[in-house]
């Protein structure tokens, strides 16, 4: 919590600087094409340096604010979902670059804040409310509804689900684990004595008993206050850091092996250890046992799931040693989204170079950790990455199931909350917290549902982001009182700083906007960045007869550079680069999406009206190409970032 208050008053210090001459600076402002996935109707972020903030309209109704990297930015916009990508540098001063990014920065920071309180009273009202049925006699909520919100994060490395039998490998496997983790015990009990563990359990449990719900701080309902939102070591966090933390007694006291699916063994040539990982690793393995020995007698909140990861770690890196070969901890999320053999089989040239990529990446952070003669943590967390996403790319040639993203920089496997010790709370105590917890969440998520409500022409991306360029540029000027005439202000600093003033009234659709930028803003340049198909049309065409690229490529049917991905609505001509023809196209589009739909209202018991919706989706998205506006464009959803070239990528 100090470290936060210390941010924050960095931040308002920077933020409350008056403006200068400076030098010369510059953001880039990016407009980015209609297309049929988020922001159908265009897109629009402001750049800093390699920061990109943008406005995007959530699930849940409401408009976001996210921060991308400019390189995973690029590549989801222009790549994956093969959008073009229009780019004008604004000069600016220094202490107006200054101000503007910093104003992102805090209003990204602030509303993670917020939505991480609302997201933590609505677990601690579920844990409270799993407490209270437990108390009065009734079974505990159900698994169902408490699976995403209440689980022990780690202990799933060593222990089922509740309720499941432990599922273990070939037994001279699992022997080889338990005794390694019988050699850290007992190192343990050199350092700390042999009942360490059995006192520092029950001082745990003695601690779960008297812990009490929290005093929840009353949460401010100006969201666009300059207080920074407070954060609050929760009741249900401290709990599940208390019961993680017997967890990993427990697993140093009965030394279980781990659970079958959590090893990543392969007896594959590309895995083979080098004697300079050999060395490298022993000595890494003695790190991790030190760190888990430290761990065990420290006040950091969250030691128990420290403690289960170095131990697991230390078994595959035992493991390594003992076969050879690079053995890895599972590092994907419990929640990864899987592709069948169904979804990317037609993908077939992509995938392969997704597992080629995913290899030489393998190799590359190998071959970069041993030069450097450094194997520490950080290093050895990107090659487990590196070789978990190699192996999971590897089902696909053999026509599996395969995880396609959800990868963690640490191993996260969790289980839902187990029997197990519990707070000497009465119902009276627990019925008080959570009546007091309803009403405070209900406030929280209607101030938030209020403040940041999406809507088409009001409060979109694009007047967000002017909204808050605005708040940047009077924000020298505030001080205890209001300003005077903000609006007028607003004006003046806008037309000073950046060259000219905008109207979010009547420049809220992102193309309009864009030449609203070109015509008002100090803008020193301006690139068009071309699409993922845009860039590899024009490769072919350099190559080849352009006229009879044109005409194949112009169709799903012939095309080479586009496979249908079911995750676009089905459609049979590309009308970007066919503008005169566009509207015939289409019709042609149209009638794709009313065959779609036709099938789809049969198929309906078989694919839950998927084909249905996908059908009435492409309809919608094809309607604009009856009057020369272009939407449908395809999608890429297998394709490597290393195809992203940096040369193709603005230098700021």
């Amino acid at each position: 919590m100090m470290r936060s208050k210390l941010q924050a008053i960095g931040v308002l210090a920077a933020l409350a600087l008056p403006p200068s001459a400076g030098t010369a600076a510059g953001f880039n402002y990016l407009y980015i094409e209609a297309g049929e996935g988020n922001s159908s109707g265009g897109h629009t972020a402001i750049q800093f340096d390699d920061e990109i903030y943008h406005y995007q309209h959530v699930d849940s109704g409401l408009i976001r604010l996210f921060r991308q990297e400019k390189t995973e930015f690029h590549f989801l916009y222009r790549y994956l979902q093969n959008r073009p990508m229009h780019l004008s540098r604004v000069e600016v001063g220094e202490d107006t670059f200054d101000l503007l990014k910093n104003q992102f920065k805090w209003r990204f920071l602030t509303q993670e804040r917020q939505f991480k309180l609302l997201d933590d009273l609505h677990k601690e009202r579920m844990f409270i409310r799993h407490l209270l049925q437990k108390s009065t006699g009734g079974h505990a909520i159900a698994s169902s509804d408490a699976a995403p919100v209440l689980r022990l994060k780690g202990v799933g490395l060593f222990y089922p689900e509740p309720g499941r039998q432990p599922q273990y490998t070939d037994s001279n496997l699992t022997k080889q684990q338990s005794l390694s983790v019988q050699s850290l015990r007992r190192k343990v009990e050199q350092r700390y004595g042999p009942d360490f563990l059995q006192r520092r359990r029950e001082m745990i449990e003695a601690q779960i008993k008297t812990l009490a719900p929290s005093q929840w701080p009353a949460i401010n309902s100006d969201l666009v206050a300059e207080e920074f939102p407070s954060s609050i070591y929760t009741f249900t966090e401290r709990y599940s850091d208390y019961l993680t933390a017997l967890f990993a007694i427990k697993a140093l006291m009965d030394a279980p092996p781990l659970q079958s699916d959590v090893l990543l063994l392969t007896s594959q040539p590309v895995f083979k250890i080098s004697e300079a990982e050999r060395r490298a690793l022993a000595e890494l393995q003695g790190d991790f046992e030190t760190g888990l020995i430290k761990a065990l007698d420290s006040n950091r909140p969250d030691w128990g799931y420290a403690v289960l990861v170095d131990m697991a770690r230390y078994i595959a890196i035992d493991a390594s040693l003992q076969s050879g070969y690079w053995v890895f901890i599972d590092d994907f999320a419990d929640n990864s989204e899987s592709v069948g053999p169904d979804q990317y089989l037609e993908h077939s040239a992509q995938i392969r170079m997704l597992v080629s990529d995913a290899r030489a990446t393998l190799e590359r952070n190998r071959l970069s950790a041993i030069s450097r003669q450094q194997l520490g943590e950080a290093e050895y967390s990107q090659i487990e990455m590196a070789g978990n996403r190699y192996i999971e790319l590897l089902n696909s040639e053999q026509r599996h199931d395969f995880r396609y993203n959800g990868q963690k920089a640490l191993p996260s496997k969790s289980v839902g909350l187990p029997n197990g010790p519990v707070p000497n709370l009465s119902p009276e105590q627990l019925t008080t917290a959570l009546s007091a917890l309803d009403n405070l969440e209900n406030s929280l998520s209607e101030t938030l549902n209020q403040s940041y409500r999406y809507d088409l022409f009001s409060r979109n991306c694009v007047t967000e982001l002017f909204g808050t360029i605005k708040q940047a540029l009077i924000k020298p000027y505030r001080s205890g009182d209001k300003v005077a005439d903000p609006e007028a202000l607003t004006v003046k600093e806008s037309e000073q700083r950046l060259g000219g003033y905008i109207e979010t009234a009547y420049n809220f659709v992102p193309f309009v906007a864009y030449q609203s930028v070109l015509d008002r803003y100090h803008v020193t340049q301006s690139r068009d960045l071309d699409s993922y198909r845009g860039l590899e049309l024009a490769k072919l065409s350099a190559r080849q007869n352009s006229l009879i690229t044109g005409l194949r490529e112009s169709n799903i049917i012939s095309s080479r550079l586009y496979k249908y991905n079911p995750d676009d609505a089905l459609f049979v001509f590309f009308t970007d680069d066919n503008v005169l023809l566009r509207p015939l196209f289409g019709v042609a589009n149209i009638g794709a999406g009313i065959g779609q739909s036709v099938y789809g209202f049969f198929s309906w018991p078989l694919d839950s009206g998927k084909n249905l919706q996908s059908g009435a989706t492409g309809i919608l998205m094809s309607l604009p190409e009856l009057f020369f506006f272009n939407m449908r464009k395809g999608s890429y959803r297998y394709l490597s970032l290393n195809q992203l070239t940096h040369a193709d990528l603005p230098d700021h």
